[in-house]
């Protein structure tokens, strides 16, 4: 034995597989033999995760990306999905009579065999649903011959798995569009989470001890999490188990999120580069000899394609891009120092074309949203001294019960910002914090990890301090969040 697990930790040095292999297996001995110490073991021996900060992080060529651990776990859950349903389709041939009963046997036997020939590809997967699928072997007498209630129940196991092949898919595609580029967001680990923990939940009266995707996700979740310092506290444990009858609801959660993040990327991206053509143009304008009319105008039209994407004029990054202007418009030609002064008057933005239209009814569904899940809750919104904010008037508008003005001089002595932070922190009766201001990295890092410590949301305002502006930010950054509070509230 001895000898056996030196090769196999030889092995682990250059094989990732091999790590996660020893990993489960740690896990899986350990909740074993805790069992026979007369603990409680992990039901069917399915893993427990490991303690935080455990886990070793990962390193990844630079040519590796994070989903490929998962191509398998994609391939595995839609074979066992499409397995599930022949079983549970034929459970009920009791009910069909004559040709009819006998067309729809052929068929499914042909769908069989092609499941069959398709397992030789697939490591690590045990057909149970196939052979054994209601306690019975497949080819005894009466083997499907069960109540509906356990024909149902294989349905709802097809559907998790299913749920879970659609949560691996997605996770490639944010990947392959440049998402996961700094780690995968936050709320998608979460419905990730959610999707292995529904499919263990749903297989605990199956006649197997675990399940290999299942296993899989877990440990490529538990990598993630730790290899980018995400804290995710949901459904990560045997004791918090997720729902597995709500696969429809999930798959419809995962897409939407997904679509969120590749708009939010999309029109990111769309930012970065408009704001590019305005730093270029200012620092052609700001350069000796570089303040000519043309410069000027070229400036202005791509000020005017900012606005026409929808983007805010006083946005903190512009504003700080067109400032060097402010002391050059009094050393340049009259026509160009008119352009330019013009340009540093605010500019109010043109009439919602149809493109924008569009845009303007997400943020009143956004509104809509943030209204019914803050119904009731406090929240504190940090803003610099010089913004003049109605928070009573913000508060009515977004559905809050109040909002506590915390003004943060991001200039100012940092222990006093300190201290107000934390001070407001302490108090226990809010329970959303909005961030209107632009702290320090070191700053930024401590008061995150002191919200997820106190599992309290926290959403940060790069943008206007409007309602609308706050609502978008919130549904996008914790909309799922408080959606879940709300229906663990409800039930």
């Amino acid at each position: 034995m001895d000898h056996l697990l030196k090769v196999c930790l030889k092995e682990a040095v250059t094989s990732r597989e091999t790590r996660d292999s020893l990993r489960a297996l740690s896990v899986y001995l350990s909740s074993e033999l805790d069992l026979l110490d007369g603990g409680k073991g992990a039901p069917h021996g399915v893993l427990t995760p490991a303690a935080r900060g455990k886990v070793a992080r990962p390193v990844l060529p630079e040519d590796k990306a994070l989903t490929d651990g998962l191509e398998t776990v994609l391939k595995r859950t839609t074979w066992k999905a499409a397995a599930c349903r022949v079983s549970v389709e034929r459970h009920g041939l009791s009910r069909l009579a004559g040709g009819e009963r006998e067309t729809a046997e052929a068929q499914l036997s042909h769908r069989e065999r092609v499941l069959r020939e398709a397992l030789t590809g697939l490591r690590d997967t045990i057909p149970w649903m196939l052979d054994q699928p209601f306690g019975l072997r497949a080819n005894q007498d009466g083997a499907f011959d069960v109540p509906d209630e356990s024909a149902a129940k294989l349905a709802v196991v097809a559907d998790c798995y299913d749920t879970l092949a659609m949560a691996v898919e997605k996770a490639r595609e944010l990947e392959d569009a440049g998402i996961f580029h700094e780690g995968p967001p936050r709320p998608f680990l979460y419905l990730l989470a959610e999707a292995q923990s529904a499919l263990l939940a749903s297989i605990s009266e199956a006649p197997v001890r675990s399940d290999t995707d299942q296993r899989d996700v877990f440990l490529w979740l538990k990598e993630q999490t730790t290899r980018f310092r995400i804290y995710v506290d949901r459904h990560m444990r045997l004791d918090d188990l997720a729902e597995c009858h709500q696969s429809a609801d999930l798959r419809e959660r995962i897409t939407k999120l997904s679509d969120e993040l590749v708009r939010d990327r999309k029109d990111r991206r769309q930012r970065g580069q408009l704001l590019s053509k305005v730093r270029y143009h200012v620092e052609k304008l700001l350069v000796e000899g570089g303040a000519t009319r043309s410069e000027a105008d070229s400036l202005q039209v791509a000020l005017k394609g900012w606005v026409g994407a929808g983007l805010d004029r006083s946005d903190r990054a512009l504003t700080e891009a067109l400032q060097g202007l402010r002391e050059k418009v009094h050393e340049v030609e009259e026509d160009v120092a008119e352009v330019i002064r013009g340009i540093l008057r605010p500019v109010r933005a043109p009439e919602p074309s149809s493109h924008k239209a569009d845009g303007d009814d997400r943020s009143s569904r956004s509104l809509d949203e943030v209204r019914e899940l803050v119904a009731g809750k406090r929240a504190v919104l940090m803003a610099p001294p010089s913004n003049q904010v109605d928070a009573e008037a913000l508060a009515s508008e977004l559905g809050a019960s109040q909002i506590d003005l915390l003004e943060v001089d991001v200039d100012g002595p940092k222990a006093a910002r300190s201290e107000a932070l934390e001070r407001a922190l302490a108090d226990e009766g809010a329970r959303l914090f909005l961030l209107g201001v632009r702290l320090e990295p070191e700053e930024y890092n401590g008061f995150k990890e002191s919200c997820l410590e106190r599992k309290l949301a926290f959403v940060r305002l790069p943008g206007p301090l409007s309602a609308t502006a706050i609502a978008h930010q919130v549904m996008r950054q914790v909309g799922w969040r408080l959606r879940s509070e709300l229906e663990e509230t409800a039930s």
